[in-house]
């Protein structure tokens, strides 16, 4: 008897640290923030540190779909996306800006004009050729898309030189959206190039990002198409063919959202699909994997 208690507690020792991870996990309320233009509040829970894994933070979300990023977003002849661009041009507009589609159309005809142009587009979305002052286009009309983070080094730099590669592609890499500014995400070490890890309540489908760009302040939830894709089980190639597809098809069931903050655990760049993946995934096996991240659902009302 004492022999065997001995050896399972020598066993126990001689566990990896992540097996010892996976079959803990202490979840308590960190924070709520803002969703559906501030109509309701989401709560974000950390996931108490053990051992040498750090903490976590976690929130339930039906994940919305974020184009921005990729080359197809928005297209100058097609602003409600319907049969060229995915993302409709209202979405790149500030919030004041009454009939956006018009206003687009006008400001398109009139060879997009200053200051008129970014009193109405939205500067952190919409690419501005540091020659012109004015949006930049490429080849096949489509307006050069943004996002906060740059998939190469020295590609902030790159800023205004209408090269749309340089940008995080959201057909490409699974990235989450958070609120821009200073917030209680931030504050805990959340930022760009954060590992996150999604999973569906339902199926347990998995999907490795990172936080690859920032959004309204009011907003919590969205996500690139990719991540969208991963999560609803679609084909690797498989895109949205308008906007009105993109929501109907590519937005994700009700999923929990795991955040590895940390300046230690950000994401290297180079950025692609692949490596994002990769690189979240290792990260997310050493936190403990999915052995304690259902540990942690346990402890979360809005994944019951």
């Amino acid at each position: 008897m004492f022999l065997a208690r001995a050896l399972a507690s020598l066993s126990l020792i001689a566990l990896p640290l992540q097996a010892v991870a996976a079959q803990t996990c202490r979840v308590t309320p960190a924070f709520t923030r803002a969703d559906e233009r501030g109509t309701k509040r989401v709560q974000v829970y950390q996931a108490a540190a053990e051992g040498t894994t750090g903490t976590a933070l976690l929130f339930v979300s039906a994940l919305k779909v974020n184009t921005d990023g990729t080359r197809i977003s928005y297209h100058i002849d097609d602003p409600q996306a319907q049969r060229l661009a995915i993302n409709n041009i209202a979405n790149a507009m500030r919030r004041n800006v009454p009939d956006k589609v018009a206003t687009f159309r006008r400001l398109a005809a009139a060879g997009f004009p200053a200051p008129a142009t970014w009193q109405a587009l939205l500067p952190n979305v919409i690419e501005a050729d540091r020659r012109t002052g004015k949006p930049c286009l490429d080849a096949d009309r489509y307006l050069v898309s943004k996002t906060s983070d740059v998939a190469i080094d020295g590609g902030h730099a790159r800023d205004g030189d209408c090269t749309q590669a340089k940008w995080l592609d959201a057909l490409d890499v699974n990235a989450l959206v958070l609120p821009s500014g200073r917030t209680e995400f931030s504050a805990r070490g959340a930022d760009n190039r954060t590992p996150v890890v999604a999973m569906t309540l339902g199926t347990r489908r998995l999907a490795y990002g990172l936080v690859g760009d920032k959004g309204p302040t009011d907003e919590l939830g969205e996500a690139s198409v990719a991540m969208n894709r991963t999560l609803n089980g679609l084909p690797p190639t498989e895109r949205p063919a308008n906007y009105r597809d993109a929501v109907a098809r590519f937005q994700a069931p009700r999923s929990v959202i795991l955040l590895l903050p940390g300046s230690s655990n950000r994401v290297a760049r180079p950025l692609s699909g692949a490596t994002v993946t990769a690189a979240t995934r290792a990260q997310f096996e050493r936190w403990g994997g999915q052995a304690r991240l259902e540990r942690c659902l346990t402890a979360i009302p809005e994944a019951r």
